[in-house]
Parts: C-alpha cells; sequence; structure tokens
C-alpha cells in the first residue's frame, strides 16, 4: 500500500493507458508530482521547400504543417514508512518504496499512453515511457523518500486531452 500525503490544493497528474477505463492519479502509486512543463504549443518540423536560384526567398510547402514529437520531464517525490505488524517490521521502507515504483513502472513501461496535468490544464495522447533520473535519495529510521524524473515522450503534439468525470478524452 503506497503511502498518500494528504496535501491541501493538491493537483493530480493523471495517466491512462489503453487497458485503464479511468485515469490514474500518480499519487495512487504515492508519486506527488513537483514540477511540470508547460507544453502549450509544439515545434513545427521545417517544412518541404525549393530554393529557386532566381527567386528571393524559399518556396515553402505550409497548407498543412507537421509537428516534432517532444520530450517532457516531470518531476516526483515520494516517501514511504515501514510495514509493521505485531511490532515487527515485515516490510522495510526501502522495500515499499522499490514497490512503488515497480509498480508504477509496470504500469507505463509498454505502449502509449494519455498524460493530464490538473496544474497546468494540459493533457496529450500518444505519449510514452522515454527514461527516469533519481534526484535525490534518503533513508532514515522507519521511512524512506526518492525525488526523481521521469521523462516522456509525447509522439502526438497536436491532439490536446481533457480531464472528464474521471477519464482523459482527446479534443480537437
Amino acid at each position: 500500500m503506497a503511502y498518500i500525503p494528504n496535501i491541501s490544493n493538491y493537483k493530480p497528474f493523471y495517466i491512462q493507458t489503453a487497458s485503464d477505463n479511468s485515469a490514474i492519479d500518480t499519487l495512487t502509486w504515492g508519486m506527488v508530482a513537483k514540477s511540470n512543463p508547460y507544453l502549450a504549443l509544439p515545434k513545427p518540423k521545417t517544412p518541404y521547400k525549393n530554393e529557386w536560384k532566381d527567386e528571393n526567398g524559399d518556396d515553402e510547402y505550409t497548407t498543412q504543417m507537421f509537428y516534432e514529437a517532444d520530450e517532457f520531464t516531470v518531476s516526483f517525490y515520494m516517501k514511504a514508512f515501514d510495514t509493521v505488524s505485531s511490532g515487527v517490521v515485515t516490510k522495510p521502507a526501502v522495500a515499499a518504496l522499490r514497490e512503488q515504483l515497480d509498480t508504477f513502472f509496470n504500469k507505463v513501461k509498454n505502449g502509449s499512453f494519455k498524460v493530464y496535468d490538473s496544474y497546468t490544464g494540459l493533457g496529450r495522447k500518444d505519449v510514452r515511457y522515454a527514461g527516469f533520473k533519481e534526484d535525490s535519495f534518503k533513508a532514515r529510521g522507519n521511512w524512506a523518500r526518492i525525488i526523481f524524473s521521469v521523462t516522456f515522450k509525447m509522439n502526438d503534439p497536436i491532439t490536446r486531452v481533457i480531464y472528464s468525470s474521471g477519464v482523459l478524452t482527446e479534443v480537437s
């Protein structure tokens, strides 16, 4: 069972895979989103063009523009405590932390999914897991905590996703 802190004015970061009926708040895995990028506008791909030597400028084909895939990184905080039963530690905090991370990774390690950040109000589809970076780890007494970053790759930088009635839905 993940340690879920009580944070006033918490703004969830949601993930929804193809096998999910509803969006999952990363807090389910004990992951509190610390910082999120504001992915408002995508970067255009270089349009096809002709550079006519006898004309000024470029003859660019911009009737339909296409946009680059992009990566973004979200910083998370996670904390766990020893599991104690009848006064005996049955699961150390470090093991509980690892279990929470594994549960998250098992959810996102294959395929693409949708994400939505309540803080920025922005969401995207066709996102995949692209990496992990540990920023800080501490284990003291009966607790352990980790601050880390997860990199996601967004292959559809155009389609927006909203959170509505517990589900991530695509909008034009």
